[in-house]
């Protein structure tokens, strides 16, 4: 017993001895971006073929009040195949779609339908919202400004081609997410949010949400080259030319990279360079023709949520301030391979959009809109006071079986170039940026979070190593005919052997969804790490026991020191899966 005590201390202050790691997402250095000059025709062709290394395909339509100043179409929609972007090119739109959300909220507001403050459940049907956790309701402009405190959503968020698409309320009945905040304190942006207020447009309106677009959006802007459900089968002519389009990672091709989106109001359009420039027109108009008052417009596009108390606009009903020039609101978009953006000045009166087939792209949908507005006049007003730490980002999962996907971690120093305030405002020390805010991450919280997740990965590389040296030595003695028994021999090969397969289990989970298949396929693995679990933990506890029952001198220090070491890799997975909820759906 003390013999099993003096291995433990020894092997305790080893691993003490680890290099303590925090996950810290690599933030790009600001550089200063260059700024092109003539006509829009001018600016932009000279943008591209300082770009065009980088591009696939690429389209961009300049408008004012009066129209279209300037379209241009770039590069490739099938490099391979030397086949170029064109007027019948049709690129997704992304979460740009969710602009379309909040016009047809203002639409049903206009008519009284919507009240913008009233608890959300007076719209939708008893008992709908499952995932409530705070006394303060939830209103529609919560919704807009991605302050209900919903945390991030993954289940089915796309799924392959060939599936049948859920109806909108199946997708948001799938899987609640954890209301994680308390409303309108922190701005955690929230597909599954918007796809809620795209369900009560459909109760209140009685229309589906993509029939409602077709027929208050699409149709009076004379949108015929368009498609919103999930299939796109609304329009089979755009479906048929989106199945044709090859997208890019880079120039890399990916294929089509066509997916159903479930949660479709939330980012499933799918349109011409044309169609986009009709929709986004529309905010930098003399009457904005989707309204039948411009006041609505006027209301629409008032601040609804403001950086901590500077007075400058976060949000305006759903539509995002942007950094580009003095007075920039859109909102950008991204899918699995292509990436769009809606831009606009409703003050001068003109905006940009553009279209790439490329995911993730950041030029044209990016450092491009400087030349269009100017430099931003953010970039003079950086807060530069902020409490020093780890942030974690506001868009996270806090709870439920994909938690570990928010441990992640940002130093404050990456974020300080890019940042726009600091405040405290509702007790959450917070460093808010477009899009979202990063609040003050509790050291307790972050240390557990980074000892278990290090921990597990170290102990999965001890396991696998164990078993391959157990195989050996297994080899070796049935060779010699060797009879001498190991203690706990069989019990850490068989801890180690589970140890991989919940390893497996997770990899498993993780790779099911880069791939985005349907939970119906990896949910298992949830149910096999909780079986996996429950076998790890009797093993342990015999382990445990037999250490402890076992004579001194019947196994050597470094056969106890071996078992104590597998012991506590098996009892830090158990803690790590429990911690992490991996062990259930």
């Amino acid at each position: 017993m003390k013999s099993f005590k003096k291995s433990l201390a020894l092997v305790v202050a080893l691993l003490m001895t680890l290099p303590f790691l925090a996950s810290c997402s690599a933030m790009p250095v600001e550089k200063e971006e260059k700024i092109y000059t003539g006509s829009y025709e001018e600016k932009i062709n000279a943008f591209y073929e300082d770009h065009k290394d980088t591009a696939a395909g690429a389209m961009v339509g300049v408008f004012d009040k009066d129209g279209v100043l300037f379209k241009g179409y770039y590069g490739y929609s099938d490099i391979a195949n030397g086949t170029k972007v064109d007027e019948n090119t049709v690129i997704d739109w992304g979460s740009s779609t969710k602009t379309m959300v909040w016009v047809s909220v203002m639409q049903l507001w206009e008519q009284g339908k919507i009240d913008l403050e009233k608890d959300i459940r007076e719209y939708l049907p008893d008992g709908f919202l499952t995932n409530l956790k705070y006394d303060k309701p939830v209103r529609m402009i919560d919704l807009m400004n991605h302050r209900a405190g919903f945390q991030e959503y993954y289940v089915d968020m796309f799924l392959p081609a060939g599936m049948n698409a859920y109806t909108l309320e199946e997708a948001l009945k799938l899987e609640q997410p954890a209301q994680i905040f308390e409303p309108d304190t922190v701005s955690a942006y929230s597909n599954w949010g918007v796809a809620l207020a795209g369900y009560i447009v459909e109760r209140v309106s009685g229309e589906s949400f993509a029939d409602y677009v077709h027929h208050h959006i699409f149709e009076p802007l004379e949108m015929k080259d368009s498609a919103l459900a999930p299939d796109l089968m609304d329009n089979p002519s755009v479906r048929e030319r989106r199945d044709k389009l090859i997208c890019y990672s880079g120039t890399t091709p990916v294929g089509n990279a066509f997916y159903l989106i479930s949660l479709y109001p939330a980012g499933s359009c799918v349109s011409t360079l044309d169609d986009y420039i009709k929709f986004a027109s529309c905010f930098v108009k003399d009457e904005f023709p989707l309204f039948e008052n411009q006041e609505t417009y006027e209301v629409m596009m008032s601040a609804t949520s403001y950086y901590g108390d500077t007075g400058v606009a976060k949000n305006a009903h759903g539509f995002w301030a942007l950094p580009y020039g003095s007075n920039t609101y859109g909102h950008g978009g991204n899918t699995q391979a292509c990436s769009s953006y809606i831009t606009f000045d409703p003050e001068k009166q003109l905006g940009c959009v553009v279209m790439t087939n490329q995911a993730g792209e950041g030029y044209f949908n990016g450092e491009l809109f400087n030349s269009i507005y100017g430099r931003s006049v953010w970039q003079n007003l950086i807060a530069g006071d902020y409490k020093n730490g780890m942030y974690h980002p506001a868009r996270t999962e806090l709870e439920g079986p994909f938690k570990i996907m928010g441990a992640s971690y940002i130093d404050a120093g990456s974020l300080s170039e890019f940042f726009w305030t600091y405040n405290e405002k509702d007790g959450i020390p917070k460093i808010e940026m477009p899009y979202g805010d990063y609040y003050l991450a509790d050291t307790g919280t972050m240390i557990l979070d980074c000892v278990l997740f290090y921990g597990w990965m170290l102990f999965l590389g001890f396991a696998f190593v164990s078993l391959i040296v157990k195989g050996i030595r297994a080899i070796v003695r049935k060779a010699r005919k060797s009879t001498k028994k190991i203690v706990l021999g069989k019990t850490t090969g068989f801890i180690a052997l589970v140890e991989l397969l919940l390893g497996a289990c997770g990899l498993g989970i993780i790779l099911s969804i880069a791939v985005w298949l349907p939970h119906t396929i990896y949910m298992w693995f949830f149910y096999a790490v909780g079986v996996l679990t429950v076998i790890l933990t009797t093993l342990t506890l015999y382990g445990i026991f037999k250490s402890i029952k076992t004579p001194r001198k019947e196994s050597s220090v470094i056969r106890k020191i071996y078992n104590i070491i597998a012991l506590l890799g098996s009892v830090l997975t158990i803690i790590f899966v429990i911690y992490m909820q991996l062990w259930h759906w």
